[in-house]
């Protein structure tokens, strides 16, 4: 059985074993965890949500699967999975209900899943077929082309369920209605500033449920992030590398908590085809974008000794790391001048960037090394939580975002190769040699099997440099001490905030 495979396994029987909440002392629900998250709220429909924000959904909504803290899979809504060929039937809970009363069975899965698959914003879904009941409790999905990575997507934000009668709602992204333990709470929320859950008195677990109150503060601002964990206005928030995450780590009674799994920083080149700009259609532009880039001094200016340097999407240690690659792209503006001049652009040109405030610094710093060889980077400081929905228009040529790597490698080709995918708004098709090699890396479950087709990618990748990537960072998270002490706060790979299944402030 192959690595991936025997950690379901292991999870599952883990969970059947111990039970959902029997780790859990059925103590009273008390207290109120106030979290801040560094983007503002756009939807708590999780269908049409991009980027960040998951936080918002994570109290009300929960997922056919959940990932451990030690990254394995696990099931949630689901109490069981069997994957076949190009079929993958799932067994789901048969005791829970979604908080409006409506019961969760196969066909709220079908819905949800037919719902979210004809949106086509959840790009993990994009190999879903048809999805069916075959049971009251179970359903089977067929895809369209092999998916490794389905169950995994499963357990994230593609694999939430929504009440069958809240789907329809034109209010659905602030009227959320979920089998989690919390509820929404529209009243003591304010627009803008602070989104409060309540608890689910109809929850399904409800040993689990710990905290009387949770508030989600919408803070994409930096320091006043700081200054509401440094009062304690908030118990924890979400950072990226910045000179307050820096000082979080360095003040008393603070903790910086530094988990493995974050982001890629990566310029994306959408317009590779050069409709708009017609400089990007060459990859020695593209090429001498990615020499101009000094690395490391980006890591320890930029996001102060808090990242890497990074050519590929993966850090050394993952599975399908390819170590050949290290020290492509050094810095050096002399061969980037070539670069251009070679292609016509002596002269340079210019396009357009989109930011955000938190990523302000970055763009900043990405534009000053652009101008030292000749190329205008504009800046567009445009609303925070719409940057992911902006990247996938063709309101900009190119764009900058962060890869989560723990995302499974599948779905790079759904996210900025095919035609359709989410980051490549202008649908220019990719090369042969990434079809093969994308086809390749999701033949099958077996990591050792799939990491040669991905390493070979990243080369691929790497030489017509439309994905430039600058930097990876750990996924950090600054707390009180006694919240960073507290072993109920426990995170999944890629969220912000933790798990609220089985939180409690009193341990």
């Amino acid at each position: 059985m192959n690595k991936w495979l025997s950690n379901v396994v292991l999870a599952f029987a883990l969970s059947i074993g111990l039970g959902a909440g029997s780790a859990i002392a059925a103590d009273a629900p008390s207290g109120t965890f106030k979290f801040a998250d560094l983007v503002k709220l756009v939807t708590l429909d999780p269908h049409k949500h991009t980027g960040g924000g998951i936080p918002y959904l994570t109290p009300v909504y929960e997922s056919l699967f959940q990932r451990t803290p030690d990254d394995q899979i696990k099931p949630r809504l689901a109490t069981g999975f069997d994957a076949t060929g190009l079929k993958v039937n799932i067994t789901l809970r048969n005791d829970v209900r979604f908080s409006d009363g409506e019961p969760f069975n196969a066909d709220a899965v079908v819905a949800n899943l037919t719902r979210a698959m004809e949106l086509g914003v959840q790009r993990p879904l994009s190999a879903l077929e048809s999805v069916v009941a075959t049971g009251e409790y179970s359903v089977e999905i067929t895809l369209s082309r092999p998916s490794p990575s389905i169950i995994v997507s499963l357990a994230g934000i593609a694999g939430m369920m929504v009440s069958p009668k809240a789907l329809d709602d034109p209010a659905l992204d602030r009227n959320p209605v979920g089998t989690g333990p919390y509820l929404y709470n529209a009243d003591q929320s304010r627009e803008g500033e602070v989104r409060v859950y309540t608890i689910n008195g109809s929850y399904w677990d409800p040993d689990a449920q710990g905290l009387e109150r949770i508030e989600i503060w919408e803070m994409p601002d930096n320091t006043a992030r700081l200054n509401a964990l440094s009062t304690g206005q908030i118990d924890m928030g979400a950072w990226l590398s910045s000179p307050q995450a820096l000082q979080v780590s360095k003040s008393d009674g603070l903790t910086l908590i530094r988990r493995p799994g974050g982001f890629t920083y990566t310029i994306i080149i959408l317009d590779k085809d050069g409709g708009v700009i017609p400089a990007f259609a060459d990859k020695r532009v593209r090429q001498a974008m990615s020499y101009a880039i000094d690395r490391q001094a980006f890591a320890d200016v930029i996001q102060f000794g808090l990242a890497t340097p990074a050519v590929q999407p993966v850090g050394a240690g993952h599975w399908a790391y390819n170590a050949d690659l290290a020290g492509k792209y050094e810095y050096n503006p002399d061969k980037a001048r070539k670069l251009l001049a070679d292609a016509g652009y002596a002269d340079g040109f210019s396009f357009t960037m989109p930011s955000i405030a938190v990523f302000l610094s970055r763009t900043e710093a990405l534009a000053g090394f652009f101008a030292d060889i000749g190329i205008t980077m504009n800046i567009e400081t445009i609303e925070p939580g719409t940057l992911a929905r902006r990247s996938r228009t063709t309101d900009f040529p190119a764009t900058n975002l962060v890869w989560v790597i723990n995302t499974d490698l599948s779905n790079l080709p759904s996210l900025y190769l095919e035609p359709g995918a989410a980051f490549n708004p202008f649908k220019v098709a990719p090369s042969a040699k990434l079809n093969e090699l994308a086809a390749k890396g999701a033949a099958n479950f077996d990591l050792e099997m799939r990491a040669p087709a991905y390493r070979e990618m990243f080369e691929v990748i790497a030489d017509e440099a439309f994905l430039i990537y600058i930097t990876s960072g750990q996924q950090l998270v600054g707390a009180s001490d006694k919240i960073a002490n507290n072993p109920t706060v426990v995170f999944s790979p890629g969220v912000f905030s933790p798990i609220w299944h089985g939180l409690r402030l009193n341990r």
